[in-house]
């Protein structure tokens, strides 16, 4: 995938990238792709991410064809999707393990209540479960060994009895009725923890100590309560630490989406859940439309005053009599000017942030690894019943790389140490 440049402008490069190994044939270049018609503006796969219409998504019809032929050659290859992309595609086999090593699929938190049929040992699990346990049984008994969750802090424990109550009334229709995917951990799977956790709040809140009733936390060798200091496992993104290179890595997608010329997609792939219900506070109905709708946003959106762009709340025709344009920019810059003077669909989404609920952590990611003065992102994570790949957790990214004139003024909304990386230094 080449490197999008304007203007030779090399500020702020991209994430460093697995490109696709040279054995792998048959994948299309990026001159055949920028060689096919556009099927959606930057304004409209915004659109689609805003109202969570993610199945409108979709490759050029053409190329679909194509990667329907490549991708059934791939698993008569390698005998299923999940094994061409642990085998052949994506970087965490141990290298001293033989290529025909299968690495185990994403980590798997949910339980025998929500999928019976599943026969998964959690493979990131530091302490794995009892001999005795196996297949679903083993996932049940690891949802039982979780820790509360670092989100019931104060403001959530203030109102835990309110909490209790609400979670007790829900009908837990979470994770019922959705397909089976390893990037989101059900609701049902962790409402046995988030119960413990609610009963000992309450029960510290009386002066009682936990275990002390015979619903409590405690089981009968009384583990359950240090047990319950492990912490949820799904993505979560420290600055400080970056990419943690052993649990993610950045892919382009080799079939990518019909995205406008000099955009560039690519997935993140991840070796646990990305999506928890702790990220919506366990609420069912925020939950619920995760499950429905994924998870969305953008990054690198330059925040635009309404009287730097003409106005921007109702877009009006194009603003000023013919092509001429003022003399100088104002405090927005040339940017902001270029807006004012641009088309409904410019001025539609200029200056518009988005992020939905839920999605702060995979936003933070995004957000570290497309630095926002050099980038605007649209990102998504499909719902489980779009997910061409349920058994690993993966969200996509739309890349657009700014103009020079859009990252002087990013570099004044975001100001920061090192602005951008060396001229020429390489991806």
């Amino acid at each position: 995938m080449s490197e999008v440049v304007w203007n030779n402008d090399r500020r702020y490069p991209g994430p460093e990238v697995h490109l696709l190994p040279e054995y792998i044939t048959g994948v299309p270049t990026q001159p055949e792709l920028d060689a096919m018609p556009r099927l959606f503006t930057w304004g409209e796969l915004k659109e689609m991410i805003y109202t969570g219409t993610l199945e409108h998504l979709s490759r050029n019809k053409e190329l679909q064809a194509r990667y329907e032929h490549w991708m059934k050659g791939q698993k008569e290859q390698w005998g299923s999707t999940e094994n061409y992309l642990t085998k052949a595609r994506l970087p965490w086999a141990p290298a001293e393990a033989p290529k025909t090593d299968v690495p185990e699929p994403t980590y798997d938190q949910r339980t025998a209540l929500d999928h019976p049929e599943v026969d998964l040992t959690p493979s990131t699990n530091p302490r794995p479960p009892a001999p005795s346990a196996s297949g679903a049984a083993a996932v049940a008994a690891h949802a039982l060994q979780l820790r509360t969750p670092a989100s019931i802090t104060t403001q959530t424990t203030t109102t835990a009895h309110s909490v209790a109550a609400t979670v007790a009334s829900s009908p837990i229709e979470s994770g019922a009725n959705t397909p089976s995917s390893v990037g989101f951990v059900s609701l049902a799977s962790v409402l046995p923890k988030l119960n413990r956790a609610l009963r000992n709040k309450c029960a510290a809140e009386k002066g009682s100590t936990a275990g002390s009733s015979g619903d409590s936390a405690s089981s009968s060798d009384g583990n359950f309560d240090d047990e319950d200091d492990e912490p949820d496992v799904f993505l979560k993104y420290d600055p400080k630490l970056g990419l943690e290179k052993d649990k993610y890595a950045v892919l382009p997608n080799d079939w990518p989406y019909c995205v406008p010329y000099g955009v560039r997609h690519y997935c993140v792939w991840s070796r646990i859940p990305i999506a928890h219900p702790v990220l919506v506070d366990y609420d069912p109905q925020a939950w619920a439309k995760i499950e429905d709708q994924g998870l969305g946003g953008f990054t690198g959106v330059i925040p635009i005053e309404a009287e730097e762009a003409g106005g921007l709340a109702t877009p009006p025709p194009a603003a000023g009599p013919g092509r001429s344009g003022p003399a100088a920019a104002g405090k927005g810059g040339w940017y902001a000017v270029d807006v004012a003077f641009g088309g409904t669909e410019m001025r539609r989404w200029a200056g518009v942030p988005f992020e939905s609920k839920g999605g702060h952590e995979v936003g933070q990611m995004v957000k570290g690894l497309w630095d926002e003065r050099g980038w605007e992102t649209i990102w998504f994570v499909n719902p489980p019943r779009l997910q061409s790949v349920p058994g690993f957790s993966h969200f996509h990214i739309f890349a657009r790389r700014k103009t020079p004139d859009e990252i002087d003024v990013s570099e004044r909304t975001w100001p920061g140490e090192g602005e951008g990386k060396a001229e020429g230094e390489a991806k």
